[in-house]
């Protein structure tokens, strides 16, 4: 009886195939095994499956003994079983990261095998697919659906059947922060109360301007008051950006303030006339606003108190008190405080 050459399987495919040969006798039966043999124990090439104990135990010896021995003894022999453990593999914790810093450190490990490779993602692994702790960049569309399954199998198995292992990267929303749209302003009347707005991240600070932020800048909706400097350029531009971001990295966003100057009125140099010739020929002049208009005198303007060069003609009250002062002020301000300019 010639039970064959020592054989080796592994514990998650541990069927062994058998090859027993016996001469002088009419055939063979095996025993020694609590698994069992297909199709029969008297099968010389049966398979054993072996039994949990035995794929536990690493081994098992299996007997092959004649039958049919007419005059003679009967004759064994055995052969070794050899169960190698399965390997293991795991594909690490599952991961929370953010769509606009998604890039994972995996943390794969492999047992009772040569390595692992990953699958099952259309990004990119670095440095490749074969690193267990490989950083994954998930592609554009795996973003989009919010979460990819990667699969890390195990390589150079021998005897074993591969074994995988599955983690879930699931990409959270990135901020989104809003600076509000551009305003436009006068260099008389600059402030500008912002409205910015952030969301999925704690909060946001203004930054870029030169000028101050009131009460600070980590007010969405705080006053902005521009520096000299910024109302002489004439514009500002102030950055938002998103903090307590979690995962994610900063988000920004800009709104521009147009600082226009402001209106200027020049009511004209002082006056004198005579009480017996007491009309008045003015000369105002207004820039930066859409006009002007005369107050201060309880007499006429011809033709109108809007006529910049009007004709003003006092009051014999304001004769005989020998002074008057008028005021021009400009009208059509836009967004710039009214200024006003006296002439005596």
């Amino acid at each position: 009886a010639e039970a064959g050459p020592a054989l080796t399987s592994c514990a998650n495919q541990p069927n062994a195939q058998l090859a027993g040969t016996v001469s002088g006798a009419t055939g063979g039966l095996w025993s020694g095994g609590s698994g069992s043999f297909s199709p029969s124990a008297a099968n010389l090439n049966a398979v054993y499956t072996p039994s949990p104990a035995e794929i536990a135990a690493g081994s098992v010896v299996l007997t092959l003994t004649t039958t049919g021995n007419g005059l003679c003894n009967a004759v064994s022999d055995q052969v070794t079983l050899s169960i190698a453990p399965a390997p293991v593999v795991n594909a690490g914790l599952d991961q929370l990261t953010c769509s606009n810093n998604p890039t994972a450190v995996l943390n794969g490990s492999v047992t009772n095998a040569g390595g692992g490779i990953w699958s099952g993602g259309t990004g990119g692994f670095s440095p490749n697919i074969t690193a267990l702790g490989a950083a994954y960049t998930p592609s554009a569309t795996e973003l989009a659906n919010g979460s990819v399954t990667l699969t890390l199998t195990s390589t150079g198995n021998g005897t074993c059947a591969a074994v995988s292992d599955d983690v879930l990267l699931v990409f959270s929303q990135s901020p989104t922060v809003n600076a509000g749209t551009d305003v436009t302003v006068c260099a008389n009347a600059p402030q500008v109360i912002l409205n910015g707005s952030v969301t999925i991240a704690g909060g946001g600070m203004w930054s870029g301007g030169t000028g101050t932020f009131s009460p600070n800048a980590s007010a969405l909706n705080a006053t902005y008051t521009p520096s000299p400097a910024e109302i002489a350029l004439g514009t500002a531009t102030l950055t938002l950006t998103s903090t307590q971001n979690g995962d994610c990295l900063p988000v920004t966003d800009q709104m521009t303030i147009t600082i226009l100057p402001a209106p200027v009125a020049d009511a004209g140099a002082p006056i004198a006339v005579c009480s017996n010739n007491a009309v008045v020929q003015l000369g105002g002049s207004v820039t930066g606003a859409g006009g002007g208009q005369w107050s201060g005198g309880a007499g006429t303007f011809a033709p109108s108190i809007a006529s910049l060069n009007a004709v003003y003609t006092p009051t014999a009250a304001e004769i005989a008190a020998g002074t008057l002062t008028l005021t021009l002020t400009t009208i059509g301000n836009g967004a710039c405080q009214a200024v006003t300019d006296d002439v005596l």
